[in-house]
């Protein structure tokens, strides 16, 4: 998707990019292992970036909210509000 701006202030195509990010519905990383670590950044910084990146697909679409999981009674462990990366 591309468009324009024009004439406008920047809190206001701020606000349309923050809504725009906001309806796409995405997977965050929460739970982190890391088994091995031989680089010079430590096992929290390797964590935290991965949580900060956005993981989209289909999958997202029909997922729930942890908090409103019946399956698993809120605590994120199932197939249902969850997914398992390797």
């Amino acid at each position: 998707m591309k468009f324009e701006l024009r004439d406008t202030d920047s809190c206001i195509a701020n606000a349309l990019r923050h809504i725009m990010i906001a309806e796409v519905p995405t997977i965050a990383i929460d739970l982190v292992e890391i088994e091995g670590n031989s680089s010079v950044l430590n096992d929290e910084f390797i964590s935290h970036r991965l949580g900060l990146l956005p993981l989209t697909g289909e999958r997202a679409m029909s997922m729930r909210f942890s908090r409103d999981c019946d399956a698993c009674d809120g605590d994120g462990q199932c197939e249902y509000c969850s997914v398992e990366l390797n």
